[in-house]
């Protein structure tokens, strides 16, 4: 168990240094649609955001569909 926990402090020390030295810059169209998602009147302030989205039957028939159950752990 130890050597695990060493393992996962490693990663993320690691994925700390990746984020320190990784840039990333949005294209004008990618900032439109941005302006456009947040605009939406959903988005807006005092819109009712406590609904879920269930889906249809379709949905989840493709979603089980696509998922394949891990294997058992022995």
């Amino acid at each position: 168990m130890a050597g695990d926990l060493e393992r996962v402090l490693q990663k993320l020390e690691d994925a700390k240094e990746f984020a320190r030295t990784y840039h990333f810059e949005m294209t004008d169209d990618y900032r439109a649609l941005i302006a456009r998602v947040e605009a939406m009147p959903r988005n807006q302030s005092g819109a009712d955001k406590s609904g879920r989205w269930i889906g249809s039957y379709a949905d989840a028939k493709a979603w089980l569909a696509a998922v394949k159950p891990a294997p058992p752990r022995k």
